[in-house]
C-alpha cells in the first residue's frame, strides 16, 4: 500500500476537474458522461455510460440510473449526516469561497474515473481561503480486480475514509499525515462498527508499537501511519465521541509539527493526563490476537493482530531497551513463583511499567490484568512481592512528550538474580594529578533515524487506502498535497 503524490502547488489554485481532463485521473473524450443526485440532494455522483471510464451499468431496482453510482450517493450523504450529528463541521461549500457551481450543482461532486489499478480514491483539492478547502472526490469506476469483497464494502471503506477529509478540510488545520489518516480510519469505524479496513490498519501499528506515535516511518508512508487511528480511537473510548470534533478543533491552535499536543490538550480538556492515558493503551494493546479476551480493554481486541515481545526470558528479564516518547515495549518472562524485583543500572526517569500474568506459559495466551503497575525512580531495587509460579508479560512504556528517548538497563525477576542490573559502587580515583588513561570518545547515542526512530518496513496492501510520501500531511495550505488510495 503506499499514497500517491498527486500535485504541490507553490499557491493554492483551482484545479481542473476530471470531466475537464484534470486531476490524477480524469474521464477522456470518448467518455458519455451523466449524473445522479443523492435522495436529500447533497451528494451529486458523475459516471460514465459509455467510454474507457464506464461504470458498472447495473439497474435492478430499475430506476433508470445504475445501482452502484446510487448506492455512492446514498451512501455518501448518509456519511455525511453521521458526521454532522458527531458534531463535525460539513465540507466547505463552493460558495463559501465564492466559486461556481463546479459540479452544476451546490452538491459534494463525486467522480467515478478508472484509475488503471494504480489507486481507488481520493478526495482532491479544489481551492483554499481563509484556512479552509473545498474539493471533490474521485473514486474508482468498477474496482474490477479489486481486493474488496464487493461494490458496496469498497463503497463503505472509500466514502466514509475520503469523507472524512473533506471534514478535516473544514478545519484551519495543517495536519501530519500520521494524524490525518489516523483519524480518518477511526471514522471508518463511526460508519461501520465491525471495519475489516480500521482492524488491519491499526493491526500494522500494532506491529511496531516501539515507535513513537508521532513519528511515522520516513519515506513511502504505510499502513502504520493509518493504524495510528487506534489512538484516536483510544481518546474517544476514554472520552467519547465528542472529543473527536474537540481534536480537530484543538488542532487549529497548533502547527503541524505540533499535532500530538493537539491530543494532549483534548485528553486533558477531558481530565485525562497523557501520563494516565498513554500507559493505559498500551496495557490495551497487550490484551489483542490470541492475548485478547481475559483483561480489561479493547472490545474488539481479538479481531486485532498482537504486539510482538521483544524479549521472552526464563527466570530473570533483563534487557537494555531504549524507549522513546509515547511509544511501547513488551516482554514476557518464566517466573518459577516468590519474590519479585526490579533493578535499573541508572535512575530511569519516565518510563512506566506493568506486570501482566498469562492464563498459560505460551508467549501467545490471553493476557491478565495487571497484577503491578509502578514507575521506577533511583537506583536501589524495587520489591515488587510475590508472584504465582507462571508467564508474565510485561509492559514498558514513556508517557510523555520528551525530546529525546532513554535508554534503560534493567531486570526483573528474583531478588538476588536482579542484583546484575544493580548499580556497581566503584572506589574514588586517588588524587595524584595524574591524567586519565581512558582518551577515548563516548559512543553516540543519538536516536536512530531524523524522526528519532528506526524505520519499518513498508506493510502489505490489503483493506486499506493508499499514502504519500514524506512526512508533510494531506493537506498544506501553502503547497496542496492530494492523496490517492491505492489499489490493495
Amino acid at each position: 500500500m503506499s499514497l500517491l503524490l498527486l500535485a504541490t502547488l507553490a499557491t493554492p489554485a483551482l484545479a481542473a476537474r476530471p470531466d475537464e481532463g484534470g486531476g490524477f485521473a480524469s474521464f477522456e473524450d470518448s467518455d458519455v458522461l451523466d449524473f445522479v443526485d443523492g435522495p436529500a440532494g447533497i451528494v451529486r455522483v458523475h459516471y460514465s455510460v459509455s467510454g474507457p471510464s464506464v461504470t458498472v451499468l447495473d439497474d435492478d431496482d430499475g430506476s433508470g440510473k445504475p445501482d452502484y453510482p446510487e448506492l455512492v450517493a446514498a451512501t455518501a450523504e448518509t456519511v455525511l449526516v453521521l458526521f454532522e450529528d458527531l458534531g463535525f463541521r460539513p465540507p466547505v461549500a463552493e460558495a463559501a469561497l465564492g466559486l461556481d457551481h463546479l459540479g452544476g450543482s451546490g452538491a459534494f461532486d463525486f467522480y467515478l474515473v478508472d484509475f488503471g489499478g494504480s489507486a481507488d480514491g481520493q478526495f482532491a483539492v479544489d481551492d483554499c481561503g481563509g484556512g479552509q478547502c473545498v474539493g471533490h472526490m474521485l473514486m474508482e469506476n468498477d474496482f474490477q480486480g479489486y481486493g474488496y469483497s464487493s461494490l458496496a464494502q469498497a463503497t463503505d471503506v472509500l466514502t466514509s475514509h475520503e469523507l472524512f477529509h473533506a471534514v478535516q478540510a473544514a478545519y484551519d488545520a495543517r495536519l501530519p499525515v500520521w494524524l490525518s489518516e489516523g483519524m480518518a480510519v477511526w471514522a471508518e469505524k463511526r460508519f461501520d462498527d465491525h471495519s475489516r479496513d480500521f482492524f488491519w490498519l491499526c493491526s500494522a501499528y500494532l506491529e511496531e508499537p516501539t515507535r513513537p506515535i508521532d513519528s511515522p516511518p520516513a519515506g513511502t508512508v504505510t499502513a502504520w501511519a493509518y493504524g495510528t487511528g487506534l489512538f484516536i480511537e483510544y481518546v474517544t473510548v476514554e472520552l467519547g465521541l465528542e472529543a473527536g470534533p474537540a481534536l480537530l478543533e484543538a488542532t487549529e491552535s497548533h502547527t503541524e509539527d505540533e499535532a500530538l499536543q493537539a491530543i494532549v490538550d483534548t485528553l486533558e480538556d477531558g481530565g485525562l493526563p497523557l501520563a494516565e492515558a498513554w500507559p493505559r493503551f498500551a496495557r490495551w494493546n497487550l490484551g489483542t490476537g490470541p492475548r485478547a479476551g481475559a483483561m480489561e480493554g479493547w472490545d474488539f481486541g481479538d479481531a486485532l493482530g498482537q504486539v510482538p515481545m521483544e524479549v521472552n526470558a526464563e527466570g530473570l528479564l533483563e534487557d537494555d531497551n531504549r524507549f522513546y516518547p509515547v511509544a511501547t515495549t513488551y516482554w514476557s518472562f518464566l517466573h518459577e513463583g516468590g519474590p519479585v524485583a526490579f533493578a535499573a543500572e541508572a535512575d530511569p526517569v519516565g518510563p512506566a511499567f506493568s506486570i501482566h500474568p498469562a492464563t498459560a506459559t505460551n508467549p501467545r495466551a490471553p493476557a491478565g490484568d495487571a497484577v503491578r503497575e509502578f514507575w521506577p525512580e533511583g537506583t536501589a531495587p524495587i520489591d515488587l512481592g510475590e508472584l504465582d509460579a507462571g508467564l508474565y508479560y510485561v509492559v514498558g512504556s514513556y508517557p510523555e512528550r520528551a525530546p529525546e528517548s532513554t535508554k534503560v538497563h534493567f531486570c526483573i525477576g528474583a531478588p538476588a538474580a536482579v542484583a546484575a542490573c544493580a548499580p556497581v559502587d566503584t572506589p574514588e580515583p586517588d588524587d595524584t594529578g595524574a591524567p586519565d588513561d581512558d582518551t577515548g570518545t563516548a559512543p553516540d547515542d543519538a536516536d536512530p533515524g531524523a524522526d528519532g526512530a528506526t524505520d519499518a518496513t513498508e506493510s502489505g496492501d490489503k483493506d486499506g487506502c493508499a499514502t504519500v510520501g514524506g512526512g508533510a500531511g494531506w493537506l498544506a495550505l501553502f503547497g496542496l498535497v492530494g492523496l490517492a488510495r491505492r489499489r490493495r
